[in-house]
């Protein structure tokens, strides 16, 4: 069985999963909710006349909150050391927990849920305190997310100045001059194009750092006639765009209304897409993906 590492509020408790773990700590003796999807929240409309009901789309397959219940057992060699198990694990309270799960190789995690707990005192021994429940977390966000990223940086591209530009002749003779130069360079041996791919099972909603110095940011998405631009400078605070919420964030402050283009995509379970930095400028931003399961 899979440990746990609950996070709230600065701090982490481990619920070691192995069957064999005897203490001092906390055991995981179950898990559920964690791979079964949520319940679905689907609207249907039955026919007036005929068969079943009316034709769903399949942007319209939505899922409600994960609801994940951990059973655990605080093994403790006294009454005091049991007790100060059960704080670690309340320290969850009044926070917003990471739950995250290492199992066979997959490494996942559900961000923001909020926390319950039940306690059972099976036996009471002055040589050893077993105490028993069941926790349980609730995330509104549902999507199980890879811990660690898919994260590539793409530069802007800038004028190098100089001779830029179309040229028709030189000292000695007219014409049009070739190759064309239009001054365009990056900095260093980045790019401006970056693919981002999802391994998981459900659409990943990519996140977008902007970093300046950079007067707006043009993303682009070849193969799926979207885009994003936003024309909110950027200096020394970077610009976050995150497809999920399709919201542009500037040092915690909302700058969505800079937005002209909403083209915010989702990488497709299995997929990819590619990201291209069209924008003019010195910055360069950071486009991060999590595998996604639901």
């Amino acid at each position: 069985m899979s440990d746990v590492t609950l996070t709230a509020n600065g701090a982490s408790v481990i619920l070691h999963g192995d069957g064999e773990y005897q203490g001092p700590g906390i055991a995981l003796t179950g898990i559920a909710g964690w791979y079964a999807t949520p319940d679905p929240k689907i609207t249907v409309t039955s026919r007036g006349q005929g068969d079943g009901g009316h034709d769903i789309a399949a942007s319209d397959i939505l899922y409600s909150a994960r609801v994940v219940t951990i059973s655990y057992r605080v093994l403790a060699g006294d009454r005091h050391e049991a007790l100060d198990l059960l704080a670690q694990l309340d320290r969850a309270v009044h926070g917003l927990v990471t739950c995250r799960v290492t199992d066979q190789g997959q490494d996942t995690q559900c961000v923001g849920g909020y926390y319950s707990r039940s306690l059972e005192q099976k036996i009471q021994n002055p040589l050893w305190q077993n105490l028993s429940g069941d926790i349980t977390l609730v995330f509104e966000r549902p999507e199980r997310l890879s811990v660690n990223g898919y994260t590539v940086q793409i530069s802007a591209m800038h004028v190098a100045g100089g001779n830029v530009g179309l040229k028709y002749g030189d000292n000695r003779r007219n014409g049009l001059k070739y190759p064309l130069n239009y001054g365009l360079t990056l900095d260093g041996v980045g790019s401006n194009v970056a693919l981002l791919t999802n391994s998981g099972s459900s659409r990943a909603y990519p996140t977008f750092v902007v970093h300046g110095p950079m007067d707006g940011v043009r993303l682009d998405f070849p193969g799926t006639q979207q885009s994003i631009v936003c024309g909110q400078t950027v200096r020394d605070v970077p610009l976050v765009l995150d497809c999920r919420s399709r919201t542009a964030e500037l040092g915690g402050q909302d700058v969505s209304r800079q937005l002209s283009q909403r083209g915010f995509p989702t990488i497709p379970p299995g997929g990819s897409i590619r990201v291209v930095l069209s924008s003019l400028g010195n910055g360069f931003v950071d486009c991060t993906a999590h595998d996604t399961y639901m």
